[in-house]
């Protein structure tokens, strides 16, 4: 028997890795993933990841994309420059909240990948989008 993906199959792995999941259907079904939690520190934390044609592999691949473009120090001197914050105590601690997150989605992402080894094709649209 063949193991097909639905979309909750994604969101019951990303509540296990600690994330809450949201879910948007553009026109065209490309299904967008809103994963949010909060950081080291306490602060709100998302980024948005695509799964489009249907494939779960695609939404491993921007969940990679993301996690190889995450660059905690670069983030943290933005963030301490943007918020005028500037204390090497504040600065180690958005390295660190980054670098968990980074961390965290890099996981999300390779237990998302073993889900599309087994089936990679997505055959369930949310029950929203059905109506």
């Amino acid at each position: 028997m063949r193991y097909f993906v639905v979309h909750s199959d994604i969101i019951r792995i990303a509540v296990k890795q600690g994330w809450f999941v949201s879910v948007t259907v553009s026109e065209d079904n490309t299904l967008y993933f809103d994963f949010q939690r909060r950081t080291l520190g306490g602060l709100p934390f998302c980024f948005t990841a695509e799964l489009s044609e249907g494939l779960v592999g695609t939404l491993v691949d921007e969940i990679i994309s993301f996690v190889d473009e995450l660059d905690p120090g670069g983030y943290a001197a933005e963030w301490s420059d943007a918020s005028g914050l500037v204390s090497p105590t504040r600065y180690l601690q958005a390295v660190a909240d980054m670098d968990d997150i980074r961390t965290r989605a890099w996981l999300l992402a390779v237990e998302l990948s073993e889900l599309a080894e087994r089936q990679n094709r997505l055959v369930t649209l949310p029950w929203f989008h059905w109506n």
